[in-house]
């Protein structure tokens, strides 16, 4: 079904679908996951899944762009506000990346990722054509905005943007695997993190 040509009901069923998904999915994980589940969670019949999902792939990928596509843009969008110094927009970049990978909705996603992506080669790649790849870029144009308007060194614009988007995404996995243990403060990492490489790069 045409996303561009649904009403607002339609809108609405294919929001439950996505939410009963993202439940299945949790509980069960993307391969151990069934359409039928997720009918069932969503209370509407099986055949309703497939009016807007051809399949369970494609389920995920709405999923994906239901819940982690929103940040992607946020990021984009801090990207393209030149009325803020470079910094400032990296500043906030690493902020939504790290707060919204923090969220329950982002980390069920990135542990079906982890889990999951190395046995389903095209999901993979549209996670990294759909939200990887676009925050990279987004935050590589801060960095090359920054050398070009000399606020960072020469040769800045040629950093990898995982050195600024590893830390949010590595406390994503902590929280995942040892928050019960030692929980972190993640806006106090964030700001370590970002002092430190900021000033690093700082011209």
């Amino acid at each position: 079904m045409n996303e561009k040509t649904m009403t607002r009901s339609q809108e609405r069923r294919r929001e439950d679908i996505v939410r009963a998904a993202l439940e299945v999915f949790d509980r069960d994980g993307f391969e151990g996951a069934r359409i039928d589940d997720v009918a069932a969670e969503a209370a509407v019949a099986k055949g309703t899944v497939y009016l807007y999902f051809k399949n369970k792939e494609a389920l995920l990928e709405g999923v994906i762009h239901g819940v982690v596509k929103p940040a992607v843009a946020a990021v984009e969008e801090a990207a393209a506000d030149t009325d803020m110094s470079a910094a400032d927009r990296l500043r906030r970049q690493i902020g939504v990346i790290g707060k919204r990978l923090g969220e329950g909705q982002m980390n069920v996603i990135l542990r079906l990722m982890i889990a999951e992506g190395p046995k389903y080669d095209e999901l993979r790649r549209f996670y990294f054509r759909e939200i990887v790849n676009p925050g990279m870029q987004a935050i590589g144009r801060c960095l090359a905005d920054g050398e070009a308007s000399g606020e960072f060194r020469p040769g800045t614009g040629q950093l990898h943007p995982q050195v600024f988007a590893g830390t949010a995404i590595m406390a994503a996995v902590w929280r995942i695997l040892f928050d019960d243990l030692r929980p972190l403060d993640l806006d106090a990492l964030l700001r370590d993190h970002l002092d430190t490489v900021l000033d690093g790069i700082s011209a």
